[in-house]
């Protein structure tokens, strides 16, 4: 029988000793950690749940919009998920958040706020930067009236002109395109295109309804036109676009290297173009004071005035009509509030709100009215238009002629008398 207490010899008895107790300190240390780690794990859990609660509404705040509300924006989703489920075809999702942009822009019933896709975008940038572009030769606006496009004025030797359009005119349809203010935007669009192409519009003109062909070419915009009538200087502008205010200041600087003894400024079936070069033009006629001022929807204020380096010092006459449109109207009403000269004709067209094109990056760019006008006099020009100082009407069959002869020009005639009563 084996003695279990015998002790084999050569052993230590110190060495057996150790190794017990160093087998059960190891024991303890691994049983230690696990609590440690067990404990840490837990209180990790609760720290984390703790954040979860305290960061989970911000979290939801950044899923959800300031605009819409969250049954808004479940109603789009709801939308969303119907066409991925159920559509039969494949579909282009950008291709829907465009139409979905358009959509909005277009609910706001504004023909002058809408969406244009980042080729629409790249191509209205592109279009007109060296002032050349392919179209028929036409300025325009919204007509409220019949929901059609309104023909404020044709250029010289354009297109238009020589297929016998006036002022007034109001296109009901390009090609295929039915106008209205959900398509406005994209029938004036489709009325450039290639040089040589052909354009088919339907017109309306007083009560009477016809189609015209018009064959595009290449149009090179000259905005200022003058002459010298009985010693008064005449300067015609057709748009206030493409560098008018350099056009504007040689052809101006010529008159008065000419001893004229008045100006005529003649902005009859102007559709208006840069506030900043009609303010340059200003410059030249006005001393300094506030010219006018630009209002947002919060009532935050733009004041822009002349600065007082030259003014004219011979008498100054504006001549506008019912198609003289927004920075026309700027301009004569500046004239007419500093008294340095009068307006002459009938009351002018009413646009007096700014577009500023907001772009969403790489996909297009909103072009969305932001503000509206007051005259230095308090004024306001959207849908009120400016009254002249002389009210002078054309008879109605020459009132939308874009050049009416001089013997039947009654409104010129009153500029010159005008002028001539001030020498």
């Amino acid at each position: 029988m084996e003695d279990k207490n015998n002790i084999p010899e050569n052993v230590n008895i110190k060495d057996i000793i150790d190794e017990k107790y160093n087998n059960k300190l190891d024991k303890t240390k691994i049983i230690s950690n696990a609590i440690s780690i067990a404990i840490a794990i837990v209180i990790s859990v609760i720290v984390l749940y703790a954040l979860y609660i305290i960061i989970q509404p911000t979290l939801k705040n950044t899923f959800s919009s300031s605009i819409f509300t969250d049954e808004q924006l479940d109603r789009i989703e709801k939308a969303a998920k119907i066409i991925d489920e159920d559509y039969l075809y494949e579909y282009d999702t950008d291709k829907m958040i465009d139409g979905a942009i358009e959509g909005m822009v277009n609910s706001l019933d504004n023909p002058y706020t809408y969406y244009e896709t980042e080729e629409e975008y790249q191509d209205s940038l592109n279009s007109g930067s060296n002032g050349n572009y392919v179209g028929i030769g036409v300025h325009l606006t919204f007509d409220k009236e019949t929901e059609g496009i309104k023909v404020l004025g044709t250029m010289p030797d354009s297109p238009a002109e020589e297929a016998g359009m006036k002022s007034g005119d109001v296109i009901l349809q390009v090609d295929d395109i039915y106008v209205n203010i959900d398509t406005y935007s994209d029938a004036v669009d489709a009325i450039k295109g290639e040089e040589g192409s052909t354009v088919k519009l339907t017109i309306l003109r007083d009560e009477e309804v016809f189609e015209v062909d018009v064959v595009r070419k290449t149009i090179t915009e000259n905005n200022v036109t003058t002459e010298i009538i009985d010693d008064i200087g005449y300067i015609r502008i057709y748009s206030f676009d493409n560098g008018i205010y350099n056009q504007f200041k040689s052809e101006y600087e010529k008159l008065r290297a000419n001893n004229v003894k008045g100006i005529i400024v003649d902005l009859r079936n102007n559709p208006g173009g840069l506030v900043y070069d009609t303010l340059n033009i200003l410059n030249l006629f006005l001393p300094e004071g506030e010219v006018l001022r630009l209002v947002d929807k919060n009532g935050n204020e733009e004041v822009f005035k002349t600065d007082d380096k030259e003014q004219i010092d011979i008498p100054l006459a504006v001549i506008v009509n019912q198609n003289s449109a927004s920075a026309s109207e700027i301009f004569a009403s500046a004239i007419k509030d500093s008294g340095k000269g009068v307006v002459i004709g009938t009351k002018t067209f009413g646009k007096g709100v700014v577009q500023y094109v907001r772009p969403i990056k790489d996909h297009g760019a909103i072009s969305i009215v932001a503000a509206q006008y007051f005259t230095s006099s308090g004024v306001v020009i959207q849908d009120k238009g400016i009254e002249p100082n002389i009210v002078v009407e054309l008879p109605d069959e020459l009132k939308n002629d874009s050049y009416v002869s001089r013997d039947q020009d009654l409104q010129l005639q009153r500029a010159i008398e005008y002028i001539n009563e001030q020498l």
